[in-house]
């Protein structure tokens, strides 16, 4: 039942911002940044490498907002900023094993990339034109996806997909999740105008496959760290990174597709 009410309040406000002007979902895309780089620094920590904290969340948080901005190259500028500051930062800490400067630059530039750049992707969908219903269409692909990669592993799971990194994942629910953000993208591509059932198809196939390999992503950097979730701060359903890590690739592939102009 927890996880149930987690879900429904969680479902009820990303509804309610989607539809509000777009600064209000960027407001909610940079809370569930900080919130994500707080569980992500606590994750690297047992592997032994330490990202800088505060100015890599900075960074990351104004690369994503950047995305808000009229200037293409606003997110790259940020990018950049962002290896000088993990450069500095892990200077600073005057490490004397190079292994562990190495470590440390190498955990705050992903954490910058990962929940910097590619939840500014997400901004950057909801400024499209129907950028509302684009966003609803990676959501509902990759929870249905979810769904059916869990239900469909569980039925007629036999070949591991990866158990060094998921031990319950099979590639029978692969398959299953991937069919089902198909599915899940087909029928959201109907309210989208000029998005062939083809096109929504194939790109319902390609943010399945994307939320899977994000998943897989979070849950190596989990067992590398022995925790079963990022944290507890969702009821039911572990922590933010837990939430998000399917749909934050998902996001982003669409939002290059979609920049590259292969999708009307």
């Amino acid at each position: 039942m927890r996880r149930i009410a987690t879900a429904a309040v969680i479902i009820a406000l990303l509804l309610a911002v989607l539809w509000l002007p777009w600064q209000a979902f960027a407001l909610l895309m940079a809370l569930v940044l900080l919130l994500a780089w707080s569980e992500y620094a606590r994750l690297v920590r047992p592997l032994g490498v330490v990202p800088a904290s505060v100015p890599g969340a900075l960074v990351a948080l104004g690369c994503a907002l950047s995305f808000a901005s009229s200037s293409p190259g606003a997110p790259l500028l940020w990018l950049l900023l962002g290896v000088l500051v993990a450069t500095a930062a892990s200077l600073r800490e005057g490490y004397s094993d190079p292994t562990r400067f190495v470590g440390a630059l190498a955990a705050t530039l992903c954490g910058i990339v990962w929940l910097g750049l590619i939840p500014g992707a997400h901004i950057g969908l909801r400024r499209l034109p129907d950028g509302e219903t684009w966003l609803l269409f990676v959501y509902a692909a990759v929870a249905v996806g979810d769904s059916a990669a869990l239900y469909g592993g569980t039925a007629f799971g036999r070949r591991k997909l990866a158990p060094f990194l998921s031990p319950n994942k099979t590639v029978e629910g692969t398959v299953a999740g991937i069919v089902g953000s198909a599915a899940a993208s087909y029928a959201v591509g109907m309210w989208l105008p000029g998005v062939s059932d083809l096109q929504a198809v194939g790109l319902g196939v390609l943010l399945g496959a994307a939320g899977q390999v994000g998943d897989l992503m979070e849950s190596a950097l989990k067992r590398a760290a022995g925790v079963k979730d990022s944290s507890a701060l969702l009821p039911g359903h572990g922590g933010v990174l837990d939430r998000v890590d399917s749909h934050l690739p998902a996001g982003a592939v669409l939002y290059l597709v979609l920049s590259a102009g292969w999708v009307a």
